[in-house]
């Protein structure tokens, strides 16, 4: 046990090295492994000194039989979360959809981010392939930002090619259950089909949250996400995933 805690805590600080070092200390969540990494290096020392293991092994059944159990369920909820979220990191609908809803991300002054650039480009490509279909981009404008995010995307998607007219804003939306929602009353109707663009890690929750918000006929397309913060970004959705349900949105 103890050298599976050291090992986590030297992976868990040396991910948070390369993150830091990729995008900056600022970057989402980044905070999380240098945490886990103080954490399980701090209890693997404290497990290494045989005083404490042996108070540890003493301890009543009572305590650590629930001790274990909630480990064990935690992580049974972790592994079954993370799967839901892998299955549908590949999702594409079968059928043409008539509508496109872009989730927005950052944008700094009046430029898209990386992560928005590859969904507005999946976007685009299945806007090219596809004249008849049409598409709302959701974002508001938050700090940092010059422009709402929706027209930073409408601008992007423009310079790729497509017709403004194909092209539907919602400036509003600060989350992902916000994208949705305020989406919805654009469309015609809850059973107009809608592709969600997002990146891979993001498909099941955004998904989950349209189809609770009644969007009968809705399936994600996944665009692409950033190789080096994907575990970074899979861990947080987990989070964000049990935080959507504890608050009724999936």
């Amino acid at each position: 046990m103890n050298i599976l805690l050291g090992v986590v805590a030297l992976l868990s600080v040396i991910y948070y090295g390369m993150i830091v070092s990729y995008a900056g200390i600022q970057a989402s969540f980044s905070g999380f492994w240098l945490i886990l990494g103080i954490l399980a290096g701090a209890l693997a020392v404290l497990l290494s000194m045989k005083k404490i293991h042996m108070t540890f092994r003493h301890f009543p059944l009572w305590i650590k039989v629930p001790v274990r159990t909630t480990i064990v369920l935690g992580i049974l909820c972790f592994a079954a979360v993370e799967g839901f979220i892998v299955f549908h990191m590949f999702s594409s609908p079968e059928e043409p959809v008539d509508y496109l809803i872009v989730l927005g991300a950052q944008v700094r002054g009046d430029t898209v981010t990386k992560s928005l650039k590859y969904r507005l480009d999946t976007a685009a490509d299945y806007l090219e392939e596809h004249p008849d279909t049409r598409v709302i981009v959701t974002g508001g404008k938050g700090p940092g930002e010059n422009i709402s995010e929706a027209a930073a995307m409408r601008n992007y998607l423009m310079d790729r090619g497509i017709d403004k007219k194909r092209i539907v804003l919602e400036r509003y939306a600060t989350n992902t259950v916000q994208n949705l929602l305020y989406s919805k009353s654009l469309l015609v109707s809850n059973k107009t089909s809608v592709g969600v663009v997002t990146n891979s890690f993001h498909v099941f929750r955004s998904v989950s949250i349209a189809r609770k918000l009644g969007m009968e006929n809705v399936t994600g397309i996944a665009a692409e996400s950033d190789k080096l913060l994907l575990p970074n970004y899979m861990v947080r959705e987990f989070f964000a995933v049990v935080k959507d349900k504890f608050l009724g949105n999936i």
